[in-house]
């Protein structure tokens, strides 16, 4: 068996673990950089007991979910008004999607109802399902690499089978465009347009595998969106992130990455805080690495993912 011969594939259930659903080879087969994918996760139940005599007690197998890592470009569909294909798996981690037909597709968080989805992980012949599917998700938007999204999925456990590789369809997977002055603008950070070369955002999205008795899921319960970046030093005079750090200032974030119609991705966020910025250099250009978390303004508005 080989480690870089796996698939994955994901659909989006119509009812939380309908237990219906079944992804496709040929509409939802998802290109990935990468499936790291953990088939028992969750614990075991300790039994201790009391003997006259030293060593181990047996345990107890406990409630397991499967988990899949899965990292992706993030691409666009080409079109605009047209949902990326990384959509559906963005919609399982607590986004909302709405589409409005030839300008744009807007994500935004939701608190409540969250879309849920089945994935099917091939490992090289070892078929692991997962149902009632959410997760969370964090995006990197480095200078000189490809823009990715790293997805964590969690769900309900099926029986590991095997299952022969499937003949994926993989054309609804464009290039995703390169992060670099040709294809990038600059941050828009609190006001003042500067270069960057790191740029990240976590959702750190709150998934639990809720363990009672008669009630088996996979649960979102909250999130604390944060982030890093490292942008080159305005000067204080131009832009005073010390002061505004000190204050407990914040203000708007925006990357827009593309610049074409049909493969611009903008990551809007209208309020941050950030922490102490701290020196760095990046050849012979002094930098400032800062640390940033997204605040909601009305509620489920300090994030949106906006392709158009």
């Amino acid at each position: 068996m080989r480690t870089n011969r796996r698939a994955m594939l994901f659909a989006l259930e119509s009812d939380y673990n309908d237990g219906t659903t079944t992804p496709a080879a040929a509409t939802d087969a998802i290109l990935t950089r990468e499936i790291t994918v953990t088939p028992l996760s969750g614990n075991d139940i300790e039994r201790n007991f009391v003997r006259p005599y030293y060593g181990n007690s047996p345990r107890a197998p406990g409630e397991k979910h499967v988990q899949v890592e899965v990292e992706v470009e993030l691409n666009t569909s080409g079109t605009a008004g047209t949902a990326p294909p990384w959509g559906k798996m963005l919609r399982c981690c607590g986004f909302s999607e709405v589409i409005q037909d030839t300008i744009d597709v807007t994500y935004a968080p939701v608190s409540e109802n969250e879309d849920s989805g089945v994935f099917f992980a091939h490992v090289d012949g070892n078929l692991h399902k997962g149902r009632g599917v959410h997760g969370t998700a964090a995006f990197t938007v480095n200078a000189e690499n490809m823009p990715v999204i790293r997805f964590t999925l969690r769900g309900l456990i099926s029986p590991v089978t095997q299952e022969a590789l499937p003949s994926v369809t993989l054309s609804q997977w464009r290039d995703a465009l390169a992060v670099n002055t040709m294809n990038t603008e600059p941050l828009n950070f609190m006001g003042a347009t500067v270069p960057f070369n790191q740029f990240s955002l976590d959702m750190s999205g709150e998934v639990v595998h809720r363990k009672l008795v008669g009630s088996n899921d996979i649960q979102i319960t909250g999130r604390a969106p944060s982030g890093q970046l490292t942008i080159e030093d305005p000067g204080v005079s131009t832009k005073n992130y010390f002061e505004i750090s000190q204050n407990a200032g914040t203000g708007a974030l925006t990357l827009t990455h593309g610049k074409t119609a049909g493969e611009i991705i903008e990551i809007a966020m209208p309020k941050v805080g950030i922490e102490s910025p701290t020196y760095s250099d990046q050849d012979g250009t002094q930098m400032l690495s800062i640390n940033y978390r997204p605040e909601p303004i009305d509620g489920n508005d300090e994030v949106t993912i906006v392709t158009k």
